[in-house]
């Protein structure tokens, strides 16, 4: 694998939002005990204007006013505090999730060129001056290869111009913010400061209830939140949006009664509670007042036409970002039924917007789409939600209605997206629809199972068919992120499976279980490998990728829900019986497993296999499964149990590779070795082993029902060393080697007195003179010479195994054949006792292992070329 030598590197921040947010949480329930609200710890009061007396549960009718007064003032002291902490645990969160897209774009980006780099340079270490690209005379011609490594380095230059650019701007952004908190705490709950908590959705209605006469400058005497009122307020804003009034000290008001009501809406979410009527009918009111100026008997722009009055209403750009953030926030709440809102509760402008030619066609007061006005509703829509509070949530039919139109659009129309002259909204602009659709999570399951979860009744969604083009058309566009944003689709079944939360977590189980089944439908499966989509990967270029090939974020996040169930993938059945497997079962709470058929399973190691990245890291994630395996099994004597999901987990890799090579082979017209392109890769580019170990190790030890106290629980916790080793494809020396480096591993970390039984020091002075094994006593490495016949393991002495043969000094030819012998002799001279009493040589304990992975494998394989020749 080529290397291009640029690096990118953004800057850390040792700040935990989870704690941060977690403290916040612990202050709101602090201030809930001060007002005497322990039956209410989740803060309701915050959640609508309320008097101070309705507020506070204590008694306090006796008490003076000065009393009183102290009980405001801790309540807002405790209050404010809380909703400082929670905007500088955003603002951490905001920054953690930008560097970790910075990194995830650079990752692609220089994975994307370094494989683009010619065959002829594949290797090399390409540099600002290496290859030189010496053309005829001072022309290019005739620099071929060089020249295309110099462009690669340039354009990898350039990528990185643009995220040093990005990691300084959320760098500023970051410690404006930690100043602004020093700040708001130093000075306290100042009206100016809570107003600003307030316009940054970290605090509402609590400030006005606690203490009225203190903060009731933040809004004026005559607000008031009804739906008789909601004219007077829309009339107002309009005016200001449209640029006929100029912004004042009144617009700022409105607006912050507004964002007090997103914020409002916000909470009621978390909370599981409502809006009053009069607050519901506020919003329907006030909507409807902003539509009815531009429709004409039911047809016309109305609220959509908007951002573009904005856009030229000489508005600054931060006034019209807000504006359209206070509109969109609005919108997702009034289209909430959890909250009392729904989504016939919309405006009917932007319902039709959101549905497109797609969904209802033939509703009063639709005109047929034109490209032209289906762009600009299209725009319109993502302005509205690109500023958007990411806290807050649609509800469940405009999310399933943003998700179904958006991707059918990007199904019909995605060519044309990247080369539209304006017409149509680009890249960006759709991703800001996909990213408020997939905050619901119900909807993502309707999207990725074809199943209604708590759905909205009444509400249209197209057919079945619609369902499935708007997959489509998400997972096979070109996202300009690399899929990025699209992946927050998929990122919650890798994520939800584990949760302490029951319904969570069955719910990602059973949406897992479906998506396996949309997956390998074969009309699905077969649009997903041949996308039409053109890939340049070295001297290759590729014409019709799989759309893991170009989105590599979504391939990424892929690997992560194979993580996640690596248990079903490696333990599901290949027969039942001597028919089969087949299918997709339900999803089993109880084991969190899955079981597929063998077809299904490889046809979803194919779309792994068609990213490098993805590919590698999954090769890391089987290596550490038949670890972590091999080490439960040393400790238990399961062999069956701890060998062949890895077997099972090696064959199905082996196959999705095969099929990928002969889908780029078919492409290509010539052979795709995609294996020798993958086992250099793995090296460099795989994932970090210790971010992998807790996703699969809870997998794994909930699938085996093991005991907190077991090898896998110490192995997730790090008491137990899994060493990270080069990503082998399967052939029986490396096989029998490998679980033999388990054996003596388990043995160095588990009980090395053991290994007193070794007949000779020789193998051990083998061993660590071909760098295969550190022995030290005290902290001291020991030398091959420092082990005489005297020589005794005890309680001094340490060893560490390495057991990737490629890191040895000593690995090859009759070198690794020496080393080798040294390790079965040594398993030949120990024994190992498991957890049932059962004692073997170590090297019975290895052959019985071997014989269980090559059963798997071979069972495995062997159903694959049955298949084809059947």
């Amino acid at each position: 694998m080529a290397t291009i030598a640029l690096a990118f590197a953004p800057r850390e921040f040792s700040g935990k939002p989870d704690t941060m947010y977690e403290c916040a949480a612990d202050l709101e329930i602090l201030n809930a005990r001060v007002l005497g609200r322990a039956d209410d710890l989740g803060g309701g009061f915050d959640a609508a204007a309320q008097q101070f007396t309705d507020i506070i549960a204590w008694d306090i009718r006796g008490q003076s006013e000065e009393d009183v007064q102290k009980w405001r003032d801790a309540a807002v002291t405790v209050s404010y505090a809380a909703s400082v902490a929670e905007m500088w645990a955003d603002a951490v969160q905001a920054f953690q999730d930008e560097r970790d897209a910075q990194e995830s774009d650079w990752r692609i980006s220089k994975s994307e060129k370094e494989g683009a780099v010619p065959a002829a340079y594949q290797g090399d270490r390409i540099t600002e001056s290496h290859p030189q690209a010496d053309g005829f005379l001072w022309t290019d011609w005739g620099a071929g290869d060089e020249k295309r490594c110099r462009e690669l380095y340039d354009e990898l230059s350039t990528v990185r111009e643009g995220l040093v650019t990005r990691e300084q701007t959320n760098w500023d952004k970051l410690q404006e913010v930690a100043e602004d908190a020093r700040r708001m705490l130093e000075e306290g709950p100042t009206p100016d400061n809570v107003s600003k908590l307030i316009e940054a959705g970290n605090a509402s209605w609590g400030f006005l209830s606690l203490d009225p006469s203190r903060y009731s400058s933040l809004i004026g005497d005559d607000i008031e939140i009804t739906p008789e009122n909601a004219e007077e307020y829309a009339n107002d804003l309009a005016a200001y949006w449209s640029g006929d009034r100029p912004v004042d000290d009144r617009y700022h008001e409105l607006m912050l009664v507004m964002s007090m009501l997103g914020t409002s809406a916000k909470q009621h979410q978390q909370n599981g509670t409502e809006f009053s009527a009069d607050e519901v009918g506020f919003l329907e009111e006030f909507y409807k007042q902003l539509e009815d100026p531009y429709l004409r008997d039911g047809v016309g722009g109305g609220l959509m036409v908007y951002p573009e009055l904005m856009a030229e209403s000489g508005m600054s750009d931060e006034e019209r970002e807000r504006a359209l953030g206070v509109l969109g926030d609005g919108l997702l709440a009034l289209s909430d039924p959890r909250i009392g809102g729904g989504y016939d509760n919309l405006p009917q402008s932007f319902r039709y917007a959101v549905e497109g030619p797609w969904i209802n066609p033939d509703a009063e007061g639709k005109l047929p789409g034109t490209p032209v006005s289906l762009g600009m509703d299209m725009k319109a829509l993502s302005a509205f939600m690109e500023h958007t509070d990411d806290g807050l949530e649609a509800g469940y039919g405009l999310s399933t209605n943003l998700h179904l139109s958006t991707g059918a659009f990007l199904d019909a129309w995605g060519d044309e997206v990247h080369d539209s002259s304006g017409v149509l909204p680009d890249s960006e602009q759709v991703s800001h629809m996909i990213d408020v659709a997939s905050r619901n999570k119900d909807s993502n399951y309707y999207i990725l199972t074809g199943e209604h979860l708590n759905e909205e009744p009444g509400v249209p969604y197209g057919d079945a068919d619609l369902r499935k083009q708007a997959l489509e058309g998400t997972l096979t566009f070109e996202w300009h992120d690399h899929g990025h944003t699209a992946r927050q689709l998929t990122d919650w079944l890798a994520e939800d499976v584990h949760s302490e939360d029951p319904e969570e977590s069955q719910r990602a189980g059973d949406a897992f279980a479906g998506f396996m089944r949309t997956l390998t439908d074969p009309d699905m499966h077969e649009a997903l490998i041949n996308t039409g989509v053109d890939v340049t990967e070295g001297d290759n270029e590729y014409s019709d990728a799989s759309f893991t090939q170009f989105n590599g974020a979504l391939a990424d996040s892929l690997a992560d829900i194979f993580d996640a169930h690596i248990y079903s993938f490696a333990d599901s059945d290949i027969f039942d019986g001597r028919d089969p497997v087949t299918g997709v079962e339900d999803f089993d709470p109880e084991t969190n497993f899955v079981r597929m058929g063998p077809e299904e399973r490889a046809m979803y190691m194919q779309f792994l296999a068609g990213n490098d990245e993805s590919a590698a890291n999954v090769a890391t994630s089987i290596d550490i499964y038949q670890q972590i395996e091999a080490a439960s099994y040393f400790e238990h004597g399961q062999d069956e149990q701890a060998a062949r999901g890895s077997g099972q987990l090696q064959a199905l890799f082996e196959e999705g590779l095969k099929r990928d090579s002969a889908d780029r082979s078919a492409d290509l017209d010539e052979q795709i070795k995609r294996e020798e392109q993958l086992a250099g890769f793995a090296v460099t580019e795989a994932s970090n082993l210790s971010q992998k170990i807790p996703v699969i190790g809870q997998g794994i030890s909930k699938g085996m029902s093991l005991a907190k106290d077991d090898i896998v629980s110490a192995i997730v916790d790090g008491e137990y060393d899994v060493s990270p080793r080069h990503p082998t494809f399967t052939g029986a020396e490396f096989i029998e080697r490998n679980y033999r480096l388990e054996g003596l591993d388990y043995l160095a970390q588990q009980s090395p007195e053991t290994l007193n039984s070794v007949v000779t020091p020789e193998e051990f002075r083998t061993l660590i003179n071909g760098e295969a094994i550190t022995i030290e006593r005290d902290g001291t490495p020991l030398t091959a010479d420092d082990l005489d016949d005297d020589f005794v393991f005890d309680d001094s002495v340490t060893v560490d195994v390495e057991k990737n043969p490629q890191n040895w000094k000593d690995n090859q030819n009759r070198d690794l054949d020496r080393m080798d012998s040294a390790v079965s002799n040594i398993m030949d001279d120990v024994e190992i006792t498991t957890s049932d009493g059962r004692t073997h040589t170590g090297d019975k304990r290895v052959d019985d292992v071997i014989t269980q992975y090559n059963n798997a494998y071979n069972d495995t394989r062997g159903y694959f070329a049955d298949s084809k020749e059947n």
